[in-house]
């Protein structure tokens, strides 16, 4: 070693190399624990979807059966005042609550309740040996919402999504929370929309839906859960976070039918339906109800006092019957009534009764679905390898300079690519195939027409034009947790005395190009029709609103949605085309007949079309016996340019306007 060389290694090092290299030091410790936390925030966020399965969901299925329901046979002469979702102070503050567990069971005795539960997040009030306490947690910590009441609670389930939270997931967690002592009630699904109607109408293994709360009311969803088949009863809660504040106590609550306020005698009360909510005003008395029987198809109601209205609602949310200044209401169940359920209301609030519903029996909410378990092991997979895939693109760079420090002595060991290019390339193929799996997305067809479509005519008599018509796409909308769009068919016009105004609107699924609910508003002349109908293509089945239900196809089509279908068939002059699609099975098969292309010019332009004849089995314009003729634009949208059909009095047609730009 030469002298000037032993002189650079016995060089102190000054204070400035020292802090440089401390800053490299610290740099390194930081990122390392900056890597640390983000891999362990992923693995929170997303191991927990590695445990969720994909299931077979129920269809929706109305109720059916030879008997009525009632949930209020055979109860007693005793109410008890409950109030089953209020919150303290706990997790050292970090929840919304206020005040201790005792302090909200003392405001709640002090309001005359009997049955006051404290029911905080993730955590079984200690409590609940009080007469009147009752067990029961909160379970949830999602930002949106997605919240389930534990009635009865033994144990505390902790598992959640806190982000978000596929149908699946939500199901799961249903499942998990399940357990023979313990009632599951959902919790304020309108917040945040923790729960879809649609969505909730589809799952199953819960018990309770709280319908009420001083936050908003969820009869709307209620209303989707039993029109879909599952026998679920309601609850009311004031859902306080702060019993200081008067408008959180006192203001909904439970009237159960016990006994006593043991947890099993509450319990067996809820399990049973023996209890309605009370959306109650302040310093009032809101009615108690005395009776309520069923004698052959026929449901009557008594209550202590008359009140302002009594309603009497039915499938779908529909009002069938309305009593005024009352304390009795009688209501008759037609075959189209699956079930009946009844509000009331007056100065002292308003109350939901459970529904009285059709059976073979006893009722019992719907059990947890079936598992799909293909789809739950590609899903499951896939989360697992998004997870490792993610943690490998956090530690791609350290990982390639250790590799590189490894081999850098052997000078014919070939350089590594970045890790962090394969990480990311695997993060970008996972997404785009398995997230589309775990939320069952399931593309639609291309169709030749869209959201937002909209095309106005002018209606003829003969020469003479005598009012308007119109055709429109409108949505994505949500029925009976299936994606719809909304088509509506409107005509309005007339000639003096004789005034026309007809709308009809579809409900279509554009995955199962089929039809899901149909409505006609018809005003001709001094004729009026309203009809509602309701389809199930899985059980081929349809009701219409006041009648008995009835047999359909099982991919139905109405007098709406069949304009639309037809647009999405591929055309060839002299082609004859036979469909059993529409949704009355005695007027099929309905028969489609290409006859020609044409260039015809109308109001909007010239155009090139095909010309289809369409023959449906019944009497209106597309009967076998008529002559009506369709002009479709010759290209991918199809769009109806013309229409001509030939009455025994004259000629109907119609033609396609130009664009307006103020829509």
């Amino acid at each position: 070693m030469s002298s000037i060389e032993s002189l650079r290694l016995n060089v102190p090092r000054t204070p400035s190399v020292v802090a440089v290299r401390l800053t490299r030091h610290l740099r390194r410790a930081l990122r390392a624990d900056v890597r640390l936390g983000a891999a362990v925030l992923a693995s929170v966020l997303l191991l927990p979807y590695t445990l969720v399965p994909q299931y077979a969901y129920h269809a929706p299925v109305p109720f059916s059966g030879p008997t009525l329901i009632n949930p209020y046979d055979g109860m007693g002469s005793t109410w008890k005042r409950a109030n089953f979702h209020a919150h303290s102070q706990a997790w050292g503050g970090l929840t919304s609550g206020h005040g201790s567990a005792a302090d909200v069971r003392t405001a709640y005795r002090a309001a005359g309740y009997d049955v006051a539960a404290v029911s905080n997040y993730h955590q079984i009030d200690r409590g609940t040996n009080t007469p009147g306490s009752l067990p029961v947690y909160e379970h949830g910590y999602s930002l949106r919402k997605t919240h389930q009441l534990v009635l009865g609670a033994r144990t505390v389930t902790a598992l959640d999504f806190p982000l978000w939270q596929t149908t699946a997931a939500k199901q799961f967690l249903l499942e998990r929370l399940r357990d023979p002592a313990t009632l599951i009630a959902i919790a304020h699904p309108y917040l945040r929309n923790g729960y879809g109607q649609g969505e909730l109408a589809a799952l199953s293994g819960y018990d309770l839906l709280e319908i009420r709360s001083h936050w908003n009311d969820a009869s709307a969803w209620w209303d989707s859960v039993l029109t879909a088949g599952n026998p679920v009863y309601a609850i009311g809660n004031d859902d306080s976070h702060d019993v200081s504040k008067p408008h959180e106590v006192g203001v909904v609550w439970t009237m159960v039918n016990a006994d006593d306020v043991t947890t099993p005698a509450i319990l067996a009360a809820l399990r049973r339906g023996r209890m309605y909510v009370v959306a109650g005003r302040p310093n009032a008395t809101p009615a108690v109800l005395q009776s309520l029987t069923v004698r052959g198809d026929t449901i009557t109601a008594i209550f202590d006092k008359v009140l302002d209205s009594i309603r009497v609602v039915t499938d779908g949310g529909t009002v069938r019957s309305t009593a005024h200044r009352t304390a009795r209401v009688t209501y008759a169940m037609t075959d189209a009534d699956h079930y009946a359920r009844i509000i009331t209301m007056d100065q002292s609030g308003t109350l939901y009764l459970n529904p009285v519903i059709r059976g073979n029996g006893a009722s019992s909410p719907r059990a947890v679905p079936s598992r799909r378990p293909l789809a739950s092991a590609i899903t499951r997979t896939g989360t697992l390898a998004l997870w490792l895939s993610i943690l490998v693109w956090m530690y791609a760079v350290p990982l390639t300079r250790w590799w590189q420090r490894r081999t850098a002595w052997v000078t014919d060991v070939p350089r590594v690519a970045p890790l962090s290019r394969l990480a990311a390339a695997l993060i970008v193929l996972l997404v785009c195939l398995v997230v589309p799996l775990s939320l069952h997305a399931q593309a639609p067809r291309a169709l030749p027409f869209k959201v937002g479509e909209y095309h106005e005519y002018d209606l003829k008599f003969g020469v003479i034009t005598v009012g308007s018509g119109s055709l429109s796409v409108t949505g994505p909308d949500t029925l009976r947790g299936r994606e719809v769009l909304r088509l509506r068919y409107e005509i309005r016009g007339g000639i003096p005395f004789f005034r026309v105004h007809d709308v009809m609107e579809s409900w279509f699924d554009p995955i199962a190009m089929s039809s899901l609910r149909f409505t006609q508003d018809l005003n001709e002349g001094p004729k009026h029709y309203d009809r509602h109908f309701d389809f199930f293509p899985d059980e081929q089945i349809v009701l219409e609103r006041g009648k008995p239900r009835a047999a359909t196809v099982s991919a139905p089509l109405d007098d709406a949605s069949f304009i639309y279908f037809v647009r999405s068939l591929q055309f060839e002059t002299g082609q004859t085309q036979s469909f059993t699609r529409y949704f009355r099975p005695s007027a099929n098969p309905v028969t489609i007949q290409v006859l020609r292309r044409e260039t015809i010019s109308v109001p909007a332009g010239t155009f090139n079309t095909i010309v289809i004849k369409p023959i449906i089995r019944t009497s209106g314009i597309f009967s076998e016996g008529g002559q009506a003729e369709l002009w479709f634009s010759d290209d991918a949208s199809h769009t109806l340019v013309q229409m001509k059909a030939k009455l025994s009095f004259g000629s109907l047609s119609l033609y396609l306007r130009p664009p307006r730009n103020t829509r």
